[in-house]
């Protein structure tokens, strides 16, 4: 299939590794020009390196996205190098501490939402401004299936989650008079940081699991959890992205869609 993003300029936030990369990649595989956003610009800088070397065009961009200034000059950096932004993925994100609510420090409570949910709202605001006066544009932000089901421990980024959620829908309906699509993809188990700080305590504490590599590990884990019985990649999750970007799904917007394996179905 044909995804019809050639010379779309896009601004893909967290874009430096794991999921963030993973959909740089893609979308510049389809033609786009990807402005690389991350707190780590060296990092971020790699993926465009890569992105050049496959014969594709970007920029990376020192971002950090809870901050209104950053977000505002990142915006206005990409208008000065390309004109225009045509696509934005919202993926900066992450989890905060593993504890009942009634543990939860108000620290680590706020800096979930704003890694989640404020930077969302941060970036959409600055380049919706933009796409609303060419009246077009795809804004797609990385929730989570955690945003759809709660779960204990991680009351925080669930809730962050769920907020993106909702976000997701506010804007769908503001931004459609202007031709704007706003969409959230919800990955299932995909191979993080934090899967693999709890693959290596299994490691070190399940005397079953010693000789066991991690992301064995975390694949035994999750098995169970998905009708598919596998665990999801950042392609997976990107390949989603790349489709929701295209002019193919022009009529989507609004919606909130699972790359879960089937573990969460709604």
């Amino acid at each position: 299939m044909n995804l019809r993003i050639k010379d779309k300029i896009a601004i893909v936030t967290g874009g430096g590794e794991g999921i963030g990369r993973a959909i740089a990649l893609r979308l510049a595989a389809e033609g786009a020009i990807v402005v690389v956003a991350d707190l780590n610009k060296k990092i971020a800088q790699g993926v465009v390196d890569g992105i050049m070397d496959r014969g594709g065009n970007g920029m990376a961009l020192q971002t950090d996205a809870t901050k209104e200034e950053d977000v505002d000059r990142m915006v206005t950096e990409t208008l000065e190098a390309y004109e225009m932004v045509d696509i934005l993925v919202n993926n900066v994100g992450g989890g905060g501490s593993s504890t009942f609510v009634t543990k939860l420090s108000t620290q680590v409570w706020d800096q979930t939402i704003e890694r989640n949910l404020k930077s969302t709202f941060l970036c959409s605001k600055a380049v919706a401004r933009e796409m609303m006066e060419r009246k077009q544009g795809r804004i797609i932000n990385i929730a989570s299936i955690s945003g759809k089901v709660g779960e204990a421990l991680i009351g925080a980024y669930c809730t962050a989650k769920f907020g993106v959620l909702g976000l997701t829908q506010v804007l769908a309906k503001e931004l459609g008079r202007y031709s704007i699509t706003v969409n959230a993809v919800c990955p299932g188990y995909v191979y993080t940081p934090g899967w693999e700080q709890l693959a290596r305590m299994l490691k070190d504490n399940v005397a079953s699991m010693a000789d066991k590599g991690l992301e064995e590990i975390f694949e035994e884990r999750v098995r169970p959890l998905t009708p598919l019985g596998r665990p999801q990649t950042a392609e997976d999750v990107a390949s989603l992205v790349a489709y929701l970007a295209s002019e193919e799904a022009k009529n989507i917007t609004g919606q909130a869609i699972n790359v879960d394996g089937g573990a969460v179905m709604s």
